[in-house]
């Protein structure tokens, strides 16, 4: 049987481009997983197969189980084993001990993957009940990030005027479709169609909204519906202008090609939101999580006069995952960033957002359209059931598109991504100029604030929003500050923890090694003084002398009021009695990261911090942070 004609064929005749597939719904219903996650070969390890319900919902409830599969085959392989060496198998949680763990992070240390796998392992034994105060902290710490390259100006240029001239290919088109909308008539003879009224654009049009609906369906689909006469006559004329991610600006046949009059593709979002990065400084996840039913503007309050015509301004508002604090007092506060944005020109904040809300309304009105259609139907298949959970989670998001395999968001996009960046922006970022990914969108518009201010930290912690400037410092000396974390945070603290080690530890030998490090006889005693001790238990060899990048509002001779030593203040010492307070850091650290989404995944002044307060325990002995991690327990459960 002779197949149908396809949708969207190519002016050129060349292979039109794969566009990214549509992620499903990040979440799993327990029937899916139960057929998706066959736990046979595990049967021989009674530890994980008596908990697969607990495992699947700890590690395969989200998308991209394969590495957690991997990461369960190598732990089952360390079972078999440390069963075959100890009199005393493992076969359940209540016969995991100290041993057993110590055992394991023994034999991950010749894999280059080993803080991933331990951490893993650490995670598992929680979820299936094993007390909190037998699992030592991880004692390898997570590989340094790597450097981000940082933009010239005439890059970062570029890149602004390259999206700009894209985004207008993409204005013009929307204006091309609503020019229209109110003409156009039925093209084909059974519509009463004469001869040449398929040439005209407005008719072509006209069927996508009236007769096909603007649904998004496929082919197959259309063909049911009895549609092919209208796909194969689509294939002869040229539809919208799409923004191709290697290419650029293209033009293509078929009835796809006509539906992106109404139908944007990731592709076509791209400009939109290099250009609202690079304006409003702030991170992907924050524009991924704008919603259209949320209050994402407000009227500007803080001008002096009535602003001249057409200079008007707003505040724009968008949800924040991490650093920023809620309301003071007020509980379960949202946290918010808000930023001035002009309200006339066409490529600030307010109206780039304006003008995507319009953009992918259609879009929007379909998902509704088939949420509708999928409630009444009380009998849906597993694959309804999945489209239904993942159109009800991007119903009211902002950024919109149409893939390959459906309409999707970039809130879900990011999430199912997990950290890495959706190729499609990639691709575009790339022919923009723009080689480190999304992160260097936002540090085109800081680099222009910090430069033309005269390298003010002021003005960088106000362009980014940063809690304070000292956050500013260290995000202008990110370079220098990865090169000498290593031996900054931990060279003093490791000789006195040899010494202890050695049993030589004594107040001579530590004078001695602090002396060794570069610290005169004052500044030694300030060290050796408990009263002089940091926030994160180091001791201070000049508090009422912060270095510079340290002392932001310390007035001079006060005691340093930030106390980020941490940060690599070169005056901070570790000895051995600063345990409790990293352990109590570490764990304030830790819970600020579970509440985030990807953004815990980029380079940031909490993972900065939660990367080096493990690299200082891990010299420890591992009795030592034992001992203390369950001192900190116990006080938790008296509380």
């Amino acid at each position: 049987m002779r197949r149908g004609p396809r949708i969207g064929i190519p002016v050129s005749g060349r292979t039109a481009p794969t566009e990214p597939k549509e992620a499903g719904h990040p979440y799993k219903t327990d029937a899916r997983l139960r057929e998706d996650l066959c736990f046979r070969e595990f049967e021989n390890c009674n530890l994980i197969h008596d908990n697969i319900d607990v495992i699947r919902r700890t590690f395969f409830k989200e998308r991209h189980g394969k590495q957690g599969r991997t990461n369960l085959r190598f732990v089952k392989t360390f079972i078999a084993k440390h069963n075959r060496a100890v009199a005393s198998p493992i076969e359940s949680a209540d016969g995991v001990d100290l041993d057993f763990c110590v055992n394991f992070t023994r034999y991950c240390f010749p894999y280059k993957t080993r803080s991933q796998l331990v951490r893993f392992l650490w995670r598992l034994l929680k979820a299936i009940g094993v007390p909190s105060d037998i699992i030592p902290p991880n004692p390898y710490p997570d590989p340094p990030p790597k450097t981000r390259e940082e933009l010239d100006e005439l890059t970062a240029r570029r890149a602004v005027n390259l999206a700009k001239k894209d985004a207008l290919v993409i204005k013009e088109r929307f204006k091309t479709a609503e020019d229209l909308r109110s003409s156009g008539s039925d093209p084909r003879r059974v519509g009463g169609g004469k001869m040449g009224s398929w040439k005209e654009l407005a008719n072509r049009l006209w069927l996508c909204r009236h007769v096909l609906g603007l649904r998004v369906e496929k082919e197959e689909q259309l063909i049911k519906s009895g549609h092919r006469g209208i796909i194969r006559s689509m294939e002869r004329f040229v539809g919208a202008v799409t923004i191709d991610g290697t290419e650029g600006a293209r033009q293509e046949k078929g009835l796809h090609a006509h539906m992106r009059y109404y139908h944007p593709s990731l592709g076509d979002l791209v400009p939109f939101l290099v250009l609202l990065m690079a304006r409003s400084m702030v991170n992907l996840q924050s524009v991924a999580d704008l919603q259209v039913t949320e209050k994402w503007w407000t009227p500007y309050t803080y001008s002096l006069a009535e602003p001249a015509p057409g200079k008007e301004w707003v505040n724009i508002v968008f949800p924040k995952l991490r650093g920023a604090k809620g309301v003071q007092g007020v509980p379960n506060t949202p946290k918010k960033i808000t930023l001035p944005s002009m309200k006339t020109p066409w490529s600030h904040p307010y109206q780039i957002l304006v003008f995507v809300k319009e953009l992918t309304a259609p879009l929007r009105q379909e998902v509704k359209r088939r949420i509708a259609e999928l409630s009444a139907n009380y009998a849906r298949t597993r694959n309804e059931e999945e489209e239904f959970d993942r159109l009800r989670f991007i119903k009211n998001d902002m950024f919109l598109w149409r893939g390959e395999q459906g309409i999707t968001s970039l809130r879900l996009a990011t999430r199912e991504s997990r950290g890495g960046t959706l190729s499609a922006i990639t691709e575009s970022l790339k022919r923009y100029g723009i080689n480190g990914g999304v992160r260097q969108i936002r540090n085109v518009g800081l680099q222009f604030g910090f430069r033309a201010s005269g390298y003010s930290l002021l003005i960088l912690h106000l362009l980014a929003r940063h809690s304070d400037t000292s956050t500013a410092a260290r995000y202008a000396r990110r370079q220098e500050f990865f090169k000498k974390s290593q031996a900054l945070f931990v060279e003093v603290f490791d000789k006195s923890v040899a010494l202890v080690r050695a049993s030589k530890y004594s107040l001579a030998n530590l004078t001695a090694e602090l002396r060794e490090s570069g610290l005169t006889d004052w500044q030694i005693r300030n060290v050796l003084d408990p009263e002089n001790r940091s926030r994160y238990g180091n001791r201070c060899g000049d508090p009422s002398n912060p270095p510079e990048g340290f002392k932001d509002s310390t007035p001079p001779g006060q005691a340093c009021r930030k106390q980020d030593c941490i940060d690599g203040c070169p005056l901070a010492r570790f000895l051995p009695d600063a345990l409790p307070f990293l352990i109590g850091q570490l764990a304030s650290i830790e819970e600020q990261l579970a509440a985030t989404g990807i953004a815990k995944e980029f380079q940031n002044s909490l993972s900065l911090r939660h990367q080096n307060i493990n690299r200082i325990i891990a010299k420890y002995p591992a009795a030592a942070v034992e001992r203390e991690k369950r001192r900190r327990q116990e006080k938790i459960v008296c509380e």
